[in-house]
């Protein structure tokens, strides 16, 4: 999709859907940030059929939303890009890192399936795999060395997985929420951008 077809559906109304079917998927994240530069929130992703994905979106009347949606407006009008790139915290203390629109929406999608589903989910189908491979095992009993591969290539580490998931998941959720909620409170100017990295020899000659 171009990005004037989808500005055309977040003009106001109160909400906004946009069907996906195929590779038009990909564009989820980039519909999702320009929903949210123009004062919508995603309020479901739903999957009518394998290959087809719906995103509905509401409009925001808060403050902030309507501010940003303003904001959007008059930086496109300026000739400015659609979406912002963000300078985030990096992972070393004092440097930052360059983030798009689209990976923060990404993350704000990732959130909310965590939120709505947590990592229960998951984790129960990585361990019905994993049972279907002890099963497997099971069946090739008369085959020692078959079924000691199953077990050892993927039952076995499916297990481990399966068990690890929640506690990765939970880490990747922490992580990500704090950033979605930093690039909120930043693009709703209740805080400056990050201080730049410090400088190094050479640099800005």
């Amino acid at each position: 999709m171009k990005d004037p077809e989808i500005l055309s559906r977040f003009d106001g109304r109160g909400r906004a859907e946009f069907l996906l079917g195929g590779l038009e998927g990909r564009h989820s994240d980039r519909i999702t940030a320009i929903g949210f530069e123009s004062g919508y929130d995603l309020q479901a992703t739903e999957m009518p059929s394998n290959s087809t994905i719906r995103l509905v979106f509401v409009r925001n009347d808060s403050p902030p939303a309507r501010q940003r949606a303003q904001q959007t407006q008059e930086r496109l009008r300026a000739g400015g890009p659609l979406l912002p790139t963000w300078d985030a915290p990096a992972a070393r203390p004092g440097t930052t890192r360059p983030v798009t629109a689209e990976e923060m929406a990404s993350a704000r999608r990732g959130v909310t399936a965590y939120e709505t589903n947590g990592a229960k989910r998951f984790a129960f189908f990585v361990a019905l795999l994993s049972l279907g491979c002890f099963v497997v095992a099971g069946v090739l009993r008369d085959r020692p060395g078959a079924a000691l591969a199953v077990l050892v290539v993927f039952a076995v580490p499916l297990a481990a997985i399966a068990t690890l998931i929640p506690r990765w998941m939970k880490r990747w959720y922490e992580k990500n929420r704090r950033l979605v909620d930093l690039y909120d409170q930043q693009r709703a100017g209740r805080i400056g951008p990050p201080p730049p990295g410090p400088r190094h020899p050479g640099e800005g000659r």
